[in-house]
């Protein structure tokens, strides 16, 4: 089923709208190699910003920004605006150089200035960043950030630091909650679960997960999953939005239940002593730059996977949101994963941060870098036009809320 004349036109504004906020006011990279070459003789500090990620991803027959990338242009923006030129941003997308696991170390190293990376990758060398891995912890993504904007988090960036000579200086979502699908049967408790046969990452956490909701968990590669869910090797899987839609899972599934069981971070990093060397102004720059480019980021994923979820639903998958009584069903999964956890990193990491979530939710301990005091100089420059695009971006979220609600009509003219 195609999307509407009006609902195409809507997408198209929000993804130029985006556009704007990532190249203005200079002409942002395309991660091409004139780019990378352009006025790096002028700069005095280069900045090489790479990702595993592809640029751009399909939805609904519209290219929208991937949230990794549309977080690189964000930088490389106002980095290069705000040091007038003294700083040079050169992005690589697609692994370009390197897969995750390359690009952390390098970034570690100093090879490389800067790096995306995630949870995942992180883990190997900061064992307690797999607190994230514990179920159910988030009944919205507003907790979420409110958790990776905490005081809490800005403790953990420190030892991550002082652990591994990175620091984060930008932090979002690794592209929404993860959910469950199946093509067997609508998913309404836990109980609805009991003999499916599911498909997991390869981690222990979702493991355990899956066996204490009664359901079969099967670890397989990313690569197998589309042949294991058409030849019934498997009978779901666990994703968000945007992978069901940009890897085409959606064809072999029927159900799609929103229980929301993680949400994982992902991040933008420097070298530690790499910005600790730079001039203090600089230095504040960079800083702030991560302020810039973790706002661009939240705004891509928030609205990519609005808009997935609404192609999915239009392409015929039967979405179901539980009721609060019917999330608390799944709450039995996250006990046995705590208790693994512990035994990994140990109690006081898990306790530590299991308090610091229920402190959010109670809207308690959270100190957004928004009140930190070093925002003053994000009022000026590219932070107006930051300012403009999100006021359009939730003008035209609404609106698209609205006509998703409204019963459809057919367009013959």
């Amino acid at each position: 089923m195609k999307m509407s004349k009006k609902m195409t036109a809507l997408l198209a504004v929000l993804m130029f709208s985006l556009q704007i906020f990532c190249t203005v006011p200079v002409m942002a990279s395309t991660a091409e190699e004139t780019d990378k070459t352009s006025n790096s003789e002028e700069a005095e500090y280069t900045i090489k910003l790479p990702s595993i990620s592809v640029e751009y991803t399909s939805v609904g027959g519209e290219q929208i920004i991937n949230f990794n990338y549309a977080a690189q242009l964000a930088f490389k923006n106002y980095v290069e605006t705000e040091s007038s030129g003294r700083m040079k941003v050169e992005l690589y997308t697609n692994g370009a150089l390197g897969s995750g696991p390359e690009i952390l170390l390098q970034c570690m190293q100093g090879v490389n200035e800067a790096t995306t990376t995630g949870e995942a990758d992180l883990s190997s060398y900061y064992p307690e960043i797999q607190i994230f891995s514990i179920p159910y912890c988030y009944n919205n993504r507003t907790e979420f950030y409110n958790l990776l904007d905490s005081d809490y988090m800005q403790s953990i960036y420190d030892e991550i630091a002082q652990k591994t000579g990175i620091r984060i200086i930008a932090a979002f979502d690794n592209g929404g909650f993860r959910n469950i699908s199946n093509s067997k049967r609508k998913i309404k408790t836990a109980d609805d679960l009991k003999g499916l046969k599911i498909r997991c990452m390869q981690s222990s956490a979702h493991v355990y997960l899956f066996e204490t909701l009664k359901a079969v968990p099967t670890s397989l590669a990313f690569s197998e999953l589309y042949s294991a869910l058409q030849t019934g090797v498997v009978d779901g899987q666990e994703n968000a939005p945007m992978v069901m839609l940009d890897n085409s899972i959606y064809e072999v599934q029927d159900y799609y239940t929103l229980d929301g069981h993680l949400m994982s971070p992902a991040y933008i990093a420097v070298n530690e002593k790499w910005l600790n060397d730079l001039p203090e102004e600089l230095k504040k720059i960079v800083l702030d730059g991560g302020k810039i480019c973790e706002t661009a980021a939240r705004g891509a994923i928030t609205s990519g996977e609005m808009l997935a979820l609404d192609v999915l639903k239009n392409a015929g998958v039967d979405i179901y949101a539980p009721t609060v009584e019917e999330k608390e069903t799944f709450q039995i999964a996250k006990e046995p994963v705590i208790e693994w956890l512990t035994g990994e990193i140990g109690k006081e990491p898990v306790d530590t941060y299991l308090d610091a979530v229920e402190n959010v939710k109670k809207g308690e301990d959270v100190e957004t870098k928004a009140k930190s005091g070093e925002s003053e100089s994000l009022l000026s420059g590219s932070f107006v036009y930051l300012i403009i695009i999100i006021i359009l971006l939730l003008v035209i979220v609404i609106l698209i809320i609205k006509m998703v609600k409204k019963p459809a009509t057919e367009e013959k003219k």
